[in-house]
């Protein structure tokens, strides 16, 4: 088993016994066969140890019971993981149990519907945020380091509907009328946004603190009428002989906002730290915890010193069965500009040449989705 070590701050790191993964290349000729056999390649695996940090934040949700000195080497630690792999678990968190298992039970309910009747709440248009049901999303599509070749690739194996800010002065369409099926579904999701938004300011002040800024608030400050999105995902039960070569339950990608927290329901998901190598490293799964990684905004925004680290979900075993898990996509206002300059301080100031022009969030979100959906932009 993998040992849990205590840090002096209180929190936690797991030594994860993890698995090397071999990622393979589609092959216009291949039979069903060579398909069947490349979709087994990804479970073989060759014993390997690497770490993923699990931090505790109990010390910045209940402040009043802990030092600032604590609070500083959670920081630390956190702006460690951010530089050296982009992913962290966090416990000590404060997210009411209720409210995430309401939300977990619920989703569940809406994607046991029939399809017909799910196909109704689905987004009308490809070039707005996928609000409402979705099924033929490729997160693959255009990202470098995924894989695959020049055909089109397979759609993912999974199916999600997702829901945006209440607040109209995010910019962003309203919320669309909730599915009645189950008559708490609105309920339960509005519930855990507003829970993850909370979670999401914490860990905003505290990156805030791991960069060193003067402004604690640098983040907060920016996010006052945010443009995040939660998304509830079902993945199907699969039989790997049934799978077409390069299919995936989520296909390589990385995140397009600040942060994501997700509620993982079992493994599956693997990173991948480096685009040209083809190992795959798990991310351990631990009831209780919630998976933060960072997306490709904060990459830009911090220069290329916090990582947003390519990730992907694999069918674990041959007959595979339902997965489920819930991501919050945290993001700043629509309106602010990403500009590196402004957080080009600290220890890191040496790097103080700009590797991006500034650009607003919601157009730099928006790009990615429509690439994502195989959209073309305007040039």
């Amino acid at each position: 088993s993998c040992p849990f070590v205590p840090g002096r701050s209180g929190s936690l790191m797991i030594r994860a016994c993890i698995v090397l993964l071999v990622t393979f290349h589609c092959a216009q000729s291949l039979t069903n066969d060579q398909g069947r056999q490349q979709h087994l390649s990804i479970m073989a695996a060759d014993e390997g140890t690497s770490s993923i940090p699990i931090i505790s934040i109990e010390s910045w949700v209940n402040k009043d019971k802990h030092s600032d000195e604590e609070r500083m080497k959670v920081a630390e630690e956190i702006g460690q993981a951010c530089r050296e792999v982009g992913f962290f678990g966090i416990t000590g968190h404060g997210a009411n149990p209720k409210v995430v298992n309401n939300a977990w039970e619920d989703s569940g309910k809406f994607f046991d519907c029939a399809l017909e009747e799910k196909i109704q709440f689905k987004s009308e248009s490809d070039k707005d945020y996928p609000y409402g049901y979705e099924n033929t999303e490729v997160l693959s599509v255009g990202k470098k380091g995924s894989g695959g070749n020049s055909d089109p690739p397979p759609p993912d194996l999974k199916e999600t509907y997702a829901i945006g800010p209440y607040n109209p002065d995010s910019g962003m369409p309203p919320r669309r009328a909730f599915p009645s099926n189950p008559p708490s579904f609105e309920q339960s999701l509005s519930t855990y946004f507003e829970e993850m938004e909370k979670l999401a300011q914490t860990l905003l002040r505290i990156m805030a603190v791991a960069l060193e800024l003067d402004d604690q608030a640098f983040f907060e400050s920016r996010s006052d009428h945010h443009f995040s999105a939660l998304r509830v995902l079902n993945y199907f039960p699969v039989k790997l002989s049934q799978m077409k070569p390069g299919q995936l339950r989520a296909s390589a990608h990385t995140d397009y906002g600040a942060l994501t927290i997700l509620k993982s329901g079992g493994p599956g998901l693997q990173v991948k730290k480096d685009i040209e190598s083809d190992d795959w490293v798990d991310v351990p799964y631990l009831q209780d915890t919630f998976i933060i990684n960072l997306g490709d905004m904060m990459r830009q925004w911090t220069n290329d010193r916090w990582l947003s680290t390519l990730h992907r979900v694999v069918v674990t075993k041959e007959d595979a069965e339902r997965r489920q898990s819930i991501a919050y996509f945290c993001n700043v206002n629509g309106d602010c500009m990403v500009d590196p300059r402004d957080l080009l301080t600290g220890k890191d100031s040496e790097a103080t040449t700009p590797k991006y022009q500034p650009i607003s969030a919601k157009e730099h979100l928006m790009a990615k989705h429509l690439a994502s959906m195989g959209v073309k932009s305007k040039p």
